[in-house]
């Protein structure tokens, strides 16, 4: 029986993915933005679709983790949120930030300054966020360690936790039928 030859043009299209092919998603967490303009930032996925599930076909397909680019223009937020199932790394790609730790449980929020090709891994049951507190838009990395991760949570009490209390109980009676 023949090898098969390795085709290295079927190889480039399966696994790589191009700038010039993609575009900024202002809208996948535009109900975050609604909640509070200070939400506002875009994502741009590379690898698997993270934990938005956004339908998203010009990715490669994610067999472990997730890779996308955001860009947190200056002034904005990404808000306190818990994985569960799932590690979380921040790369700072462009831009100076602060990366908001807080415990389950816990009132207080620390804050870490993360410069130009700084890095912070968030443990999964820590609530993690990003600030850019600086005067010009910053850009990061945003790694998931999973293929597809549990939705997150937010800090108890807060807008985004009722929303998402909400959006998970309207998903519910959608799937079973009683809407």
């Amino acid at each position: 029986m023949a090898e098969e030859k390795f085709n290295v043009a079927e190889f480039e299209k399966k696994y790589v993915a191009r700038l010039q092919d993609r575009s900024l998603d202002w809208n996948v967490l535009k109900f975050q933005e609604e909640i509070d303009p200070k939400y506002k930032r875009a994502q741009m996925r590379y690898i698997g679709r993270g934990a938005t599930a956004n339908n998203d076909s010009n990715v490669i397909a994610a067999e472990h983790f997730t890779l996308s680019t955001m860009v947190l223009p200056a002034g904005c937020i990404g808000p306190l949120h818990l994985h569960d199932d799932v590690e979380e790394v921040f790369f700072i790609l462009k831009g100076s930030v602060k990366a908001l730790i807080q415990e389950v449980g816990k009132d207080e929020v620390h804050e870490i300054r993360l410069n130009e090709r700084d890095c912070i891994s968030s443990p999964p049951g820590v609530y993690r966020g990003i600030h850019n507190d600086g005067d010009e838009e910053a850009l990061m990395l945003v790694m998931l360690g999973a293929v597809k991760p549990n939705l997150p949570t937010y800090v108890e009490g807060s807008a985004l936790e009722e929303l998402r209390i909400q959006r998970a109980k309207e998903r519910e009676a959608i799937i079973n039928g009683n809407k």
